[in-house]
This record gives structure tokens, C-alpha cells and sequence, in this order.
């Protein structure tokens, strides 16, 4: 009874036999047919050789080197880096970049005092200096009878920073006494804008910097502020005090890895080994503890912003 349904799906009349009989035979009629048609049709062949020959001119114009102009001749000679125009220095074989640099350096009051300081032009390789050296001579000043007690003036030597730089002008020296003194753990950045020298940029770096730190423990603190070089500390390191009770601490045995690892002097690398030797030995008690992972230097460094209370 259970299988009658089987026999009848799949039994069949004498018709329906018949019938798939002629359709699998058409079927393997067609088939057969497909197969023989392209032995006894000749299809047109397409001509690709113009394409081809297309190709081939792209790829070769593509691979083809640019011709190199031929370089006009160099010639040198004893000059002054003080008195040049961009034809004398294209003669001499000066790329036109550190070209327009060089007078732009001139036409702003900028004056070369020796040569090092034509070595610090943006671009200047020391490939180049060195076959500008031997040929450069550079003029001494002298200074009139009638001025000799005047203060000297004293060049600023260019920067390579385009954005927040000191102006490429004369100070006067001896420098005289800050009209400004400013607290560093209490001033804003519109308040630095009032310093000479310190701009929007520079304004910004310094705050950030001790928001980081916790606060300045001294003014030389400073010379860490990304862009902030030597000779400009010493310009305005004089308009500046510190108060370290201000300073912003932390309990290095209860710090996390984001808290450590945000502080410049440590890191995120550093951080996860003081938590890793904080696990397996226990909480500090001094700062002898963290020196087998941070330098003395940096220890020194980072003392005052560090609390051990357990």
C-alpha cells in the first residue's frame, strides 16, 4: 500500500514513452548538430592588428623616459652669500626652491654671519654645501666710530617653520627687562599671545603640553613644546615664572594604562610594563622601583608629578 504511489509516479502509458523517447532524441540531436556546425562554416576571422599596433605604440610611449634637459653650465666662483640675485645663483647651479628661499632670506633684513647659517636654508643639502663652501666669502661688518656704543644688532637666523615662527627681524641686544611676566600654570593661551614671539600655534603647543604634563615644574620645561628651539627660548624664557604647588599629581599604584600612558613622559609602551611588574611585585613604595623600566633622566624628570601613598 505504501509504495503504490511510488508505481504510479513513475509509470507510464504507451504515449508518454513514446513521447520522451522523441524528446531525448531531438535533444541529442541538437547537441550533435552544435557540435558539427563550426567544421563545416568558416567564420570570418577579425583583424586585431591594428589594435595590437595601438597597444604597443601606448605602452611604448608609456615606458619612454622623459628626455632630461640638458643642465645649463655651473659655473663657480668666490662670492658673497650676502650679495647675490637668483641669476648668480642659478649660474652657480642652485635649485630654484632653495633659490627663492636664499633671497627671500635676504629681502626680509636676514644677513649671513657665517656659513652655517647658509647652511640652514630650507632645502640646502649638504651635497650642495659642499660645493658652495670653498667659493663662499663672507663680508665683515664694521661698524662706524660714531656708533660704536650703540647696541649691536643681532640677526635672527632663519626658520624652516612656516606657520608660527619668530619674524625674521633685528633685536636689540642686550635684551631688556620683560614688560610681561606671566605664571605658566595659570595662563591662557590668549594671554601668551601678549609675549613677542609666541603665536596662535605656539600659544596652543604650550597649553596643551601642560594640560599633559600636570603642570610646569620650571620654565625649561618649555624647550620640550614641539617647534619651540633653543634661540627661541632664550628670547622669551625671561617673561615666565612657575608655581609647582600647582602642579597636578597622580598615585602611580592606582593609575590605569590610558592615565600613564597619556603623560609624556612615560607612554602607552611604558605604561603597560608598570602595570605588568605592578601585578606581579606589588605596589610601589619608591621611585628606586621604576628603574629598571624608566631612565634616571626621565625619572628626575617625572618625580614631582608622582605619588606612592598606598
Amino acid at each position: 500500500m505504501e509504495t503504490k504511489w511510488i508505481r504510479a509516479l513513475f509509470s507510464f502509458s504507451r504515449k508518454e514513452r513514446n513521447g520522451i523517447v522523441v524528446l531525448l532524441t531531438v535533444i541529442f540531436c541538437l547537441i550533435v548538430f552544435g557540435k558539427l556546425i563550426p567544421l563545416f562554416s568558416q567564420s570570418e576571422k577579425t583583424d586585431f592588428s591594428k589594435w595590437e599596433v595601438e597597444v604597443d605604440n601606448y605602452f611604448s610611449k608609456a615606458n619612454e623616459k622623459e628626455e632630461i634637459p640638458a643642465e645649463l653650465p655651473v659655473t663657480l666662483s668666490a662670492f658673497d652669500p650676502n650679495v647675490v640675485d637668483s641669476i648668480g645663483l642659478a649660474k652657480m647651479g642652485i635649485p630654484a626652491k632653495v633659490s627663492a628661499n636664499w633671497l627671500k632670506y635676504l629681502q626680509k633684513g636676514g644677513r649671513f654671519r657665517n656659513k652655517d647659517g647658509v647652511k640652514r636654508i630650507f632645502g640646502m643639502t649638504p651635497t650642495l654645501f659642499g660645493q658652495l663652501d670653498s667659493f663662499m666669502v663672507i663680508q665683515s661688518i664694521t661698524i662706524p666710530a660714531s656708533k660704536a656704543n650703540e647696541h649691536v644688532l643681532v640677526d635672527q637666523p632663519h626658520v624652516a617653520f612656516k606657520r608660527d615662527t619668530f619674524a625674521q627681524e633685528k633685536f636689540e641686544k642686550p635684551f631688556k627687562e620683560p614688560a610681561i611676566v606671566l605664571e605658566l600654570n595659570s595662563v591662557d593661551s590668549v594671554q601668551l599671545l601678549e609675549i613677542k614671539g609666541i603665536g596662535p600655534v605656539f600659544a596652543s603647543r604650550i597649553v596643551r603640553f601642560r594640560n599633559l604634563l600636570g603642570g610646569y615644574c620650571t620654565v625649561s620645561q618649555l624647550k620640550e613644546v614641539y617647534g619651540i628651539k633653543p634661540e627661541n627660548f632664550e628670547i622669551f624664557s625671561s617673561c615666565f615664572t612657575v608655581d609647582p604647588s600647582t602642579i597636578k599629581t597622580f598615585n602611580i599604584n592606582f593609575s590605569t594604562v590610558q592615565e600613564l600612558g597619556r603623560h609624556p613622559y612615560i607612554g602607552f609602551k611604558t605604561a603597560r610594563k608598570i602595570l605588568k611588574l605592578r601585578d606581579q611585585k606589588g605596589k610601589f613604595s619608591s621611585l628606586d622601583d621604576l628603574s629598571i623600566l624608566v631612565s634616571a633622566d626621565t625619572l628626575q624628570k617625572l618625580s614631582p608629578y608622582l605619588r606612592f601613598s598606598q
